[in-house]
């Protein structure tokens, strides 16, 4: 598919503006953008809305004499690129784009190889020789893997992808809290039960053991707060963890490996990997770094801390090395920005996918950065925030114990699906737990991908698992549907535009099906005049970092197909009493719409980072 199509527009009318205007326009002038409502066209410019000032005339009539000098040249017409060009208040110049164009387009979409990766398609390469790094997920071991973390790693994984798709170079990063309060609450509850040996016996599953961490750091938790001799004693431990300290370590790093055991084995069903895992624990030297800092006068001595002032920079003043000697997250930050930047070549941007509660810190930190090595770290990172996660039903709090697990929200809306699905004697035991999981995951991840990740979710969980309507099922649904009815063409033989490819060049043509003689239904028009926008999609969302433009993108698709399914026979077979069967051009024709509908929604959910089934 080209994704050149504004670039042509841009050329072909540049010429005709440029007749009118003179050296009062400039190419860069001529903007095309997509009309918000589809009956105005493909593409609409707003240049006569530019150039009124310049030529003292009403846009309206400089929109006019624009169009009136278009249609007298080739850009309309057999051969043209547009087949209607018009004018709408208060200067706006609408395009509507041919059918020959679009045609071949969809042609060229479909002599793509269909593949399991987004490489199959032509994206602009707005980041070809780039090296970005994408730093996501985040979990903290010893404390629950919390429904935030999950679209933590969902948004990440979908920037992965996209930032991929348009030819970068990306490497995948998670840095996880191995070390700090949290934990050392954790071990003094372990500690404090007296039963380790006892419970270690019957810890037999990973997850048994992440529910005994979880009700430690709860335990824990509760006593520092409640407790001045827990307190100072968790406040020991925690030193303790930071120095190794022999009695300590060995209790520490088993019950890590099984934090990192149970994310692992969330990683793999989320579809997510990682090219580097960064630890808290190996980055404690930033409190050194920290320490040069101060003597470069880029962080200030300030009643036995180091902190950084940032008022001369409308920054806040945050704390590197506090009043005990122990750096903060600030003082490892810049330990694992010197990490991040050295270990893979030349880095041109690090992505940090953190919650929006982390605004403050990294703007100080990219700051002390920046000032510390402006070649190195200056300008080449930026935080995505994503909006906060809540239930409907109200706040989480893992401090309360009563956090929402990642999982077991994967398990409810698996259950969810199990009872949709049925007792459906068509599919195998097998199939219905590849169904089942494969929804589940796409429920929960398209919920937060359809949302801009700036915005907070108020996730329903009902919602999220529907057949019908703006949710992952419902897409995974449709691509099924257009599975099926490609199966059934080739059980019946009939003419696919898939199979009819040219000896010479293993390609087809839509000329030689004589598609050109057919008169468009609405619904068929409808689905032509938006295939041909999703690579324009796709660089839209790389560029904003932005998957809920896929995923409205893929939702609008399904439903335009679903209604084209539901009104008109693809196969050939009259659906509605009294319509006459179609002829084989048309059959051939509506199997062309039903192949693309099924290669981009699934190359949409693939960037999203959703599996598709094959049967539903």
């Amino acid at each position: 598919m080209n994704h050149d199509i504004k670039d042509r527009l841009r050329k072909a009318f540049f010429p005709v503006i440029r007749e009118i205007a003179g050296d009062m326009v400039e190419e860069k002038d001529l903007v095309f953008e997509h009309p918000k409502e589809e009956s105005f066209g493909d593409y609409s410019t707003n240049i006569a809305l530019i150039l009124c000032k310049k030529l003292k005339k009403n846009p309206m009539e400089i929109a006019q004499q624009i169009v009136e000098k278009a249609q007298s040249t080739d850009l309309t017409g057999k051969n043209g690129i547009a087949d209607k060009i018009s004018v709408a208040a208060p200067g706006f110049i609408n395009v509507t784009l041919s059918n020959e164009i679009l045609s071949s387009e969809l042609a060229e979409l479909l002599n793509k190889e269909e593949g399991v990766k987004s490489t199959h398609l032509d994206y602009p390469e707005t980041h070809k020789g780039k090296k970005i790094m994408v730093e996501f997920a985040h979990p903290n071991t010893h404390k629950a893997f919390h429904i935030g973390h999950l679209r933590n790693i969902t948004t990440g994984e979908s920037i992965v992808r996209l930032l991929q798709a348009l030819g970068g170079e990306v490497i995948r990063a998670n840095y996880q809290g191995d070390v700090g309060m949290h934990i050392a609450k954790c071990l003094y509850a372990i500690l404090q039960s007296q039963k380790l040996k006892v419970k270690s016996q019957k810890l037999d599953t990973i997850r048994e053991k992440v529910e005994y961490l979880g009700k430690m750091y709860a335990a824990g938790s509760k006593a520092y707060e409640e407790d001045p001799v827990a307190k100072k004693e968790i406040e020991q431990i925690n030193a303790k963890i930071y120095q190794k300290a022999s009695d300590i370590e060995p209790l520490w790093k088993e019950t890590r490996q099984w934090s990192l055991e149970y994310f692992d084995s969330i990683y793999k069903r989320l579809g997510t990997h990682y090219d580097r895992l960064y630890f808290e624990s190996q980055v404690i030297s930033g409190a050194e770094i920290a320490k040069e800092a101060v003597k470069k006068g880029i962080l200030n001595l300030d009643q036995g801390a180091v902190i950084f002032n940032g008022k001369p920079y409308g920054l806040d003043t945050r704390v590197f090395i506090n009043s005990l000697g122990l750096p903060t997250y600030e003082a490892k930050e810049l330990k694992l920005a010197e990490l991040e930047f050295s270990e893979f070549g030349n880095i041109d941007k690090i992505i940090h996918v953190v919650g929006p509660e982390q605004s403050s810190f990294f703007k100080v930190t990219f700051k002390v950065e920046e000032l510390l090595d402006k070649e190195k770290f200056g300008g080449k990172q930026y935080h995505l925030a994503y909006g906060w996660v809540k239930l409907k039903k109200g706040k989480m709090s893992s401090r309360l114990g009563n956090v929402v697990l990642g999982e077991w929200l994967l398990e409810e809306a698996k259950k969810k699906i199990f009872d949709i699905i049925g007792d459906n004697k068509e599919y195998s035991d097998a199939e219905k737990e590849t169904i089942a999981e494969k929804a589940a995951v796409a429920a929960v991840k398209y919920s937060f991908l359809k949302v801009a990740p700036q915005r907070e979710i108020a996730f329903d969980l009902e919602e999220s698992v529907s057949f019908e309507g703006d949710s992952g099922p419902y897409l995974l649904y449709t691509y099924a549907r257009c599975k099926s009815v490609l199966r059934k063409s080739k059980e019946a033989k009939l003419q696919n535009p898939k199979t009819q490819r040219s000896k010479e060049t293993k390609k087809f043509s839509f000329e030689a099906l004589d598609f050109a003689s057919l008169k468009l239904n609405p619904e068929e028009s409808s689905l032509l005049h938006t295939f041909y926008r999703f690579p324009e999609v796709v660089g839209e969302a790389g560029k904003n970092l932005a998957p809920n433009l896929i995923a409205t993108y893929i939702y609008d698709l399904a439903q335009k197909f679903n209604l084209f399914y539901n009104k008109h026979s693809i196969l050939g077979n009259a659906k509605v009493e009294g319509v006459a069967d179609q002829g084989a051009t048309t059959t051939s024709f509506r199997l062309s719409l039903t192949e693309a509908t099924a290669m981009l929604i699934k190359e949409g959910l693939y960037l999203l980072g959703i599996e598709t089934v094959e049967r539903m």
